[in-house]
């Protein structure tokens, strides 16, 4: 990979992790290590508020799990969607979170509504204590200092793909 080994110990000692010298470090340990301190070893549950194509796209991803994330509610405000299932969970109200919230340690909320509810949707679950907020839809949320918000924009992943195949033919 042409990383100097210089700087490998300066990133490996960030997380705390210490290598023994002239042997460097036990993989597994490592490998601990790392998980520890992006938290994946830790189970957090997790909540998500559209359940439309996208959001029961990512309630049925099983992948989660190894990552330390359980979802354990789901919600829509559509009457619609509202008592239907989607793999293990009845879809419930909105209305229903604050009592959800309260009965769970939730610790991420993962928002996959239209634009035009993306900032009630994140008012609303602030309110109820949650501090990170995974965002689908395609809108900046504006939250609290102390609340962390990752956006994944879908539409500014296939403009780098495209542009990477527009390069790749030049």
């Amino acid at each position: 990979m042409q990383v100097d080994d210089t700087q490998v110990r300066k990133d490996v000692s960030v997380i705390g992790y210490r290598g023994k010298p002239k042997s460097g470090y036990s993989v597994t340990g490592l490998k601990k290590a790392i998980a520890d301190f992006l938290g994946i070893n830790y189970q957090n549950t997790a909540i998500l508020i559209g359940a439309g194509k996208l959001g029961s796209a990512l309630v049925e991803y099983p992948g989660f799990a190894e990552y330390g994330m359980k979802i354990v509610g789901v919600f829509d405000s559509s009457p619609d969607r509202v008592g239907s299932e989607i793999g293990d969970f009845t879809i419930l109200s909105t209305d229903s979170l604050p009592r959800v919230v309260n009965s769970f340690d939730i610790g991420i909320a993962i928002i996959t509504v239209p634009k035009r509810a993306a900032q009630s949707v994140c008012d609303q679950v602030v309110e109820l204590g949650i501090k990170a907020i995974w965002n689908f839809a395609p809108a900046r949320l504006e939250v609290p200092e102390d609340v962390v918000v990752r956006n994944e924009n879908l539409a500014v992943g296939i403009a780098l793909l495209s542009h990477y195949l527009r390069i790749q033919k030049d």
